[in-house]
């Protein structure tokens, strides 16, 4: 026999019908996922640490030849100072690279030389220089301070972010629209008073040494006039080269220079 709801219960279960229930707190939000190793240029595929040590050298050294007149000469000074707070590390890269070049065999100099050239040439192209001038003013500072690991870990960052003009699309529509007939633009000129330097040496004999040894490492550059210019008040004899008038001109040359495990940079003339 079915009971009877009385009007009591016919309310209690009303009323707990309508009663909403609470709501289970929100998830909390995902973590955004953790960005993907950077995609370099195919000329930066394949490196070991100290391969991207140099690349990044190099990187550098364009900068120093290239950003003069859009960074101000800061960027010839930093440089110089990463040369030297890195110079040890710098000299391993060069010994491991060259090391490489030879174990293949054949006139590995000249082979070392193309690909130096190739790589200057990369960092060079003016379809994204605004963005790797800026780039290697901010570079060049945290490679002076950096501490260098067995990873080199500064250097895989350094040359993403160096790199990261020529792979990134709003640098790269930058350049001239396709299509459009103009005259060749002329090349930049490096600034009026400035010279190309190879290294300062500890007598006039000891850079006239090393010119003649760049310049059997180097036939473009055994090519060029040589000048020996004493430091005043310091007993070293800067060696240069004259004649290099554009920022083309000048990259070419550092790109031999480090083929040949020379520094390269522009100073200014004491003439200027």
């Amino acid at each position: 026999m079915r009971k009877k709801l009385t009007t009591l219960t016919i309310l209690t279960l009303a009323a707990a019908c309508s009663t909403p229930r609470s709501s289970p707190p929100p998830a909390p939000p995902r973590p955004a996922p953790a960005p993907g190793p950077a995609q370099l240029s195919p000329i930066h595929q394949n490196l070991d640490p100290l391969d991207t040590v140099w690349h990044v050298r190099a990187g550098l050294n364009v900068a120093a030849l290239s950003c003069v007149q859009q960074q101000g000469a800061e960027v010839v000074t930093d440089y110089n100072q990463f040369l030297k707070a890195k110079k040890a590390l710098l000299a391993e890269a060069y010994e491991a690279l060259s090391a490489k070049y030879k174990a293949k065999g054949g006139n590995w100099q000249r082979a070392l030389d193309t690909d130096m050239t190739k790589l200057y040439n990369h960092f060079a192209s003016p379809t994204a220089q605004a963005g790797f001038c800026e780039a290697a003013k901010q570079e060049v500072k945290r490679a002076i301070a950096a501490n260098p690991d067995a990873a080199q870990a500064w250097a895989t960052t350094a040359l993403a972010n160096l790199d990261k003009p020529f792979t990134t699309p709003q640098f790269a529509a930058r350049s001239a629209p396709m299509g459009l007939m103009s005259a060749p633009a002329a090349p930049a000129t490096i600034p009026a008073g400035w010279r190309i330097q190879l290294g300062a040496f500890g007598s006039k004999n000891a850079a006239q040494s090393a010119w003649q040894q760049i310049s059997s490492r180097s036939a473009e550059i055994g090519g060029l006039t040589p000048h020996f210019e004493p430091v005043p008040g310091k007993p070293l004899t800067r060696l240069q080269v004259k004649g290099v008038d554009s920022q083309s001109d000048a990259v070419r040359l550092c790109a031999h220079a480090a083929a040949a495990g020379f520094d390269c940079f522009p100073v200014k003339s004491a003439a200027a």
